[in-house]
């Protein structure tokens, strides 16, 4: 099994913004469950209203050979109306995707993130164990 069979883990990426804004960076946690993917991630907000606040998302999403597609969903207030849309590449080895992202009719990017070494285990006892 390769480690693109697989995506559970912990993930760091960047997200670009189209017309010359700032890219913001995330963390996420993935779970695969044979391809079906869940997580959440967290992120700087990048509104003008509080810079410092961090944001958190829910994923949802599948995993098909070496292409991945997510939805994630704010649970930020003000971002509940509407979901971002994801789809990327895996790499042979499973530890880098990238790919575009959209908000439809608003904005679309693109996205790259990349596995931490050594965390799969880790999530993956830590996700047993709430499981039992």
């Amino acid at each position: 099994m390769s480690g693109a069979d697989d995506l559970s883990g912990g993930w760091d990426g960047i997200f670009n913004y189209p017309r010359g804004r700032r890219p913001n960076a995330f963390t996420a946690t993935l779970r695969d469950d044979g391809g079906f993917l869940t997580g959440e991630t967290t992120e700087p907000s990048d509104g003008a209203n509080d810079s410092s606040a961090v944001l958190h998302a829910w994923l949802e999403g599948r995993r098909e050979g070496g292409i991945v597609t997510f939805v994630k969903s704010y649970d930020d207030p003000a971002r509940a109306h509407y979901t971002v849309h994801y789809a990327g590449s895996i790499t042979p080895d499973g530890t880098e995707i990238s790919g575009h992202w959209d908000i439809a009719g608003r904005l679309s990017g693109t996205f790259i993130m990349v596995r931490r070494a050594g965390r799969t285990e880790a999530v993956e006892r830590r996700i047993a164990e709430t499981v039992r």
